[in-house]
């Protein structure tokens, strides 16, 4: 067989192809609402699948992850407000001192409103990507570039 005829009997190649309009208009509204219910995993999941298949659904897929792990970052100041100052208030009573409560449901807040404003915001993303539009969230770090 010569060398310049294809083999009929080859695999199909297995690249990935790039995604259709709609297909990433699909793929960037649900980056957005699955994030909202699994947080920085789903989002790190989208990022790493979708990031090379279009450009919309990289841009969407990029900013979800940068807020995803702002929001991550954010919790964990909440945490160590919130359960710090209950192990700083155990020392503390054993001197005497009255427990230190204030940084507990300052934690405690923080925690509860990252989450709520990370929900409305995630819902908003969703609208906007399902217009076709390309959106960045408020206070997101930008780890990944777009």
């Amino acid at each position: 067989m010569p060398e310049s005829e294809e083999n009929p009997y080859a695999a199909p190649s297995v690249g990935l192809h790039p995604l259709s309009p709609a297909e990433e208009k699909q793929w960037s509204v649900l980056t957005h609402v699955l994030a909202i219910f699994f947080g920085l995993v789903a989002s790190a999941v989208f990022f790493f699948i979708y990031k090379d298949r279009g450009p919309f659904v990289r841009a969407h897929t990029a900013t979800e992850w940068n807020f995803q792990l702002t929001i991550t970052i954010v919790q964990t100041l909440g945490f160590v407000f919130c359960f710090g100052s209950v192990f700083g208030s155990f020392a503390s009573a054993s001197n005497g001192t009255p427990p230190s409560i204030g940084l507990f449901f300052l934690g405690y807040f923080l925690l509860i409103a990252i989450r709520l404003v990370g929900a409305i915001w995630g819902i908003y993303a969703a609208v906007v990507a399902n217009r076709g539009k390309y959106y960045k969230y408020p206070l997101a770090i930008p780890f990944v570039k777009a």
